[in-house]
């Protein structure tokens, strides 16, 4: 869906331009509105390549994925910012990683940093989300009320040979 708009947003302004030079001049409302269109076309363009090249994502965390790895930004009193956690995940074997970034919470933080250790160990993660506020608690473990469950990847055992 990414890649299709990034492509509309291109053509846009070469519609815009072609039409110009298909009549031969450009009247005084056409300048303008170039002027106003074109900018503000690129501005979403940077903002969609910024989303595809591999910079955290601020979409939803799907429901099902693949930790690979983690980083945890406390918050910084002192420089008034607000701590992240940034994901690295992958929703189905084979596919590339993806970058997500949530909102920091303490206990959030505690999971993601004991998931991180047993990845460090060999141990490979799996995660599940889930809406805070349909659990009923007060959703407070991440991002919009997310709920985030990390719990180690069972290996899918081989069936018994039979000759």
């Amino acid at each position: 869906m990414a890649k299709l708009i990034v492509s509309l947003v291109y053509l846009v302004p070469l519609v815009i331009l072609a039409s110009s030079w298909a009549q031969g001049r450009m009247t005084s409302a056409v300048r303008i509105g170039a002027l106003i269109i074109l900018p503000i076309c690129y501005l979403i363009h940077w903002n969609l390549l910024e989303r595809m090249s591999g910079w955290p994502t601020d979409v939803r965390i799907p429901e099902q994925f693949e930790l690979v790895s983690a980083n945890v930004v406390e918050p910084d009193r002192v420089l008034k910012q607000n701590g992240s956690i940034y994901l690295w995940i992958r929703t189905r074997l084979g596919e590339p990683p993806r970058s997500y970034e949530l909102e920091y919470s303490r206990e959030l933080h505690t999971k993601i940093v004991e998931a991180q250790r047993r990845l460090d160990e060999g141990i490979r993660q799996y995660g599940e989300t889930s809406s805070g506020r349909e659990s009923g608690d007060d959703g407070s473990l991440g991002d919009g009320g997310i709920r985030l469950e990390l719990q180690d990847l069972t290996e899918r055992q081989l069936p018994a040979k039979t000759f």
